[in-house]
């Protein structure tokens, strides 16, 4: 097995060092979150709720309409 050596930014290891669990190394958190296979949505609501609370960094887009009031 070889190995690589990745650079990230310092915000970026705080934010997916959150995301491993007591005694997990990167290798198998990486490993954990992307060998599963998302089909459908119903599969991403799985993994969504998998997550405990965990942030998933993303954000809900704004609309660019103004809504009737």
């Amino acid at each position: 097995m070889g190995f690589k050596t990745l650079t990230i930014k310092e915000s970026t290891y705080r934010k997916i060092s959150r995301w491993k669990t007591a005694g997990e190394s990167f290798s198998e958190l990486l490993d954990r979150e992307f060998d599963r296979k998302i089909d459908t949505a119903a599969d991403l609501l799985k993994q969504v709720r998998a997550r405990k609370g965990v942030g998933l960094g993303l954000r809900q887009r704004k609309s660019g309409k103004k809504s009737a009031t």
